[in-house]
């Protein structure tokens, strides 16, 4: 058994020797609900014209290293901690910080260390803590396609409340672009040169349709360290159905291109990302049992009736800090309401729109958001 242990961890190190991170791509895959939920979700945002959004969000995390049952491979505690330093650098204009529920979780186990996708609830369904974002490092990730290894960087899982995880492989983990990469995976972005919609063409025409559906990233091929120099430059010549010549953006965190290379966000991602935390990942919350600098326990609100249509009545916890700020937003980011409140009052909502609104009641010290939706 040890043995056979060996072997297969000697295996992988070769292999990824060989091959090189720069070739070991994102294991995120699209299936046919996550596309419904998102495109639908898209559909959304464009119908109100949205733009980047004026909402500022924590997101409670929780770090899980993962080493051998000897402990060996389990990657840097401080390099893990940088990296999310950055992370929160590249989010910051999307309105979202990453902090730690809880201190991390270490895992010694020679199985776990040797990561299979398939495999992935064995540990995490364990392991997870629930409603907050996990991201697990691991020393080796790989998935069994037709019969064939392919090692993986990362992956995420892209809509859906019952899987809140990313998965790392230790030796991309630090590499200054893939964990900004999986993260705009959770947060439904698609890759730059999806297809799951068809093509985008290069002229733009049919960029709200196809590809990632975003206007202001270009037309993308799928870019690889053949089409793009250690500079960053696009080498590659080819063309789409028009016969037009793709010229992509080799800097967007969601390409394929070099790693070192990526490090940017359209304003029509960030924006995206922004809603879709505020729409589908707004049950994000640390546990009230964790010790967390941002988890403000006295400070709520609650509207009532949600969904509504005419008056809705909020009240506040806040009851000795005399008014507070009341701010509405539609989910283009578009402000529709700014005033001063009292703790408990009623609002009138009858001539919005259908859709959904976030609501943020605010202090000299604390904020928070929550959604509301206009019934019909």
């Amino acid at each position: 058994m040890k043995r056979a242990l060996f072997l297969l961890i000697s295996f992988f190190f070769i292999t990824e020797f060989c091959l090189g991170q720069e070739n070991v791509n994102c294991g995120t895959e699209v299936s046919e609900s996550d596309k419904f939920v998102i495109q639908q979700f898209i559909r959304d945002l464009k119908e109100n014209n949205y733009s980047k959004t004026p909402f500022d969000s924590v997101v409670p995390i929780q770090l899980h290293i993962v080493g051998y049952s000897s402990g060996s491979s389990a990657i840097d505690s401080t390099s893990v901690l940088n990296e999310l330093n950055d992370v929160n650098s590249y989010y910051f204009d999307a309105g979202i910080q990453f902090k730690q529920c809880r201190n991390i979780n270490y895992v010694n186990n020679n199985e776990y260390a040797l990561f299979e996708k398939i495999n992935d609830e064995t540990l995490c369904d364990t392991a997870d803590l629930e409603n907050v974002l996990n991201i697990y490092f691991v020393p080796r990730l790989y998935k069994i396609s037709n019969g064939d290894t392919v090692n993986l960087c990362g992956y995420a899982y892209l809509s859906g409340v019952t899987k809140n995880r990313i998965i790392m492989k230790n030796s991309c983990a630090t590499n200054g672009s893939t964990l900004a990469h999986e993260i705009g995976h959770y947060f439904s972005l698609y890759h730059t040169h999806s297809s799951s919609s068809g093509d985008e063409l290069v002229n733009g025409s049919n960029c709200s349709t196809a590809g990632d559906s975003f206007c202001d990233t270009p037309a993308d091929p799928t870019l690889s360290t053949s089409t793009v120099t250690n500079s960053c430059v696009y080498i590659g010549n080819e063309q789409d159905v028009n016969g037009d010549f793709y010229n992509p953006d080799v800097t967007n965190f969601m390409s394929y291109s070099r790693k070192s290379c990526r490090d940017f966000f359209s304003e029509q991602q960030l924006s995206q990302m922004n809603a879709y935390l505020f729409a589908y990942r707004n049950y994000l919350v640390c546990p009230l049992d964790i010790d967390s600098s941002f988890v403000n326990e006295t400070f709520d609100f609650s509207i009532y009736p949600n969904p509504g249509n005419e008056l809705i009545y909020i009240n506040s916890n806040q009851t000795s800090v005399g008014m507070l700020d009341l701010k509405i937003h539609d989910l283009a980011g578009k402000l529709i309401l700014d005033i001063s409140v009292n703790n408990a009052f009623v609002l009138s909502v009858e001539m919005y729109n259908y859709g959904i609104y976030f609501i943020t009641l605010s202090n000299d010290a604390n904020f928070v958001t929550k959604k509301f939706v206009k019934a019909l």
